[in-house]
């Protein structure tokens, strides 16, 4: 399958056949990352969410059970290196047989999950590849993403930020390519290691980066961006000691073009590199909106 969608339905499909009108509710780490807590990815109507505390603090204690067993439920584990990853309850007492064979194919489903998501990786940085890029702006953008609510006061929209490693190719030059290598998965850390496990940390190409992630206003946006930018600055590299990064950011409104996205955002790296280097900018303030839209416009006739 193409994507985390297509499995998701496919699950909730597949727990709708074998458990008919058994409540039930399936949780889940969305970039299957161990540092994110669990998200709710599917709830039957017949069920109220139940504790999830609860289930998470048995899962931990009885580290050795895939299959908790209830009062008047089960809940199935998923684990990775012993971390729980997520969890399937269920929500009334069914034939052990079934639920071992419920058990089988959430292991198969996460396990496909896995798969897709080694596909969409880089080798060198682990980061979202390149060709995974296109696909997460219009999961985003039509709202088809699985993106779950923080618990945060206020609307949230989502950005597309461009890093970009100043004089990356003095780098490769005076230190030869394992060391620009190095620097490259370096840099890589540290965009990961301040950024949510919910973001999207993307290698786009060469010694850029990009990253989709959400945020209240342009202000925010700004600050997050700038601390990210100070942080590499202050970072000692293997050999180099120091370098910076530049970046430009946009929003995420009535994009009708991934391309017409980038171009945005590039244009507001390109004026950070072009005014000093090591500095922020953001797209709105250069003015030129309607121009940069007639850019990307395609003529066919």
């Amino acid at each position: 399958m193409r994507s985390e969608n297509d499995l998701y339905k496919r699950i909730e499909h597949i727990l709708c056949e074998l458990l008919p009108d058994v409540p039930t509710a399936m949780y889940l780490a969305p970039s299957l990352s161990e540092k994110e807590s669990l998200k709710l990815l599917s709830l039957s109507s017949a069920a109220n969410p139940p504790d999830i505390n609860y289930l998470m603090a048995r899962a931990e204690t009885l580290k050795s059970q895939q299959i908790l067993h209830g009062d008047n439920h089960y809940c199935i584990v998923l684990r990775k290196n012993k971390a729980v990853m997520g969890l399937l309850w269920i929500g009334e007492k069914i034939p052990m047989s079934r639920c071992y064979l419920v058990g089988h194919l959430i292991n198969v489903f996460y396990n496909q999950l896995n798969t897709l998501a080694l596909s969409r990786i880089d080798p060198l940085t682990q980061l979202l590849n390149r060709q995974t890029f296109d696909d997460k702006v219009i999961e985003i953008t039509t709202g088809e993403g699985f993106i779950a609510e923080r618990e945060q006061q206020g609307v949230r929209h989502w950005y597309l930020a461009l890093f970009d490693i100043d004089h990356f190719k003095v780098v490769n030059d005076n230190y030869g390519h394992v060391i620009g290598d190095e620097v490259l998965l370096l840099v890589a850390q540290q965009l990961k290691d301040n950024f949510r496990a919910e973001d999207f940390v993307f290698r786009y190409g060469g010694e850029e980066f990009a990253v989709l992630f959400q945020s209240h206003d342009s202000n925010e946006t700004l600050r997050l961006l700038d601390r990210v930018r100070a942080v590499v600055a202050n970072y000692v590299f293997p050999q180099v000691n120091h370098l910076t990064i530049s970046i430009g950011f946009t929003l995420l409104d009535d994009i009708c073009q991934v391309s017409e996205l980038v171009h945005e955002a590039d244009l507001a790296l390109y004026h950070a590199k072009k005014h000093g280097r090591n500095r922020v900018v953001d797209f709105d303030e250069l003015g030129i909106a309607g121009q940069a839209k007639a850019e990307t416009d395609i003529e066919l006739f």
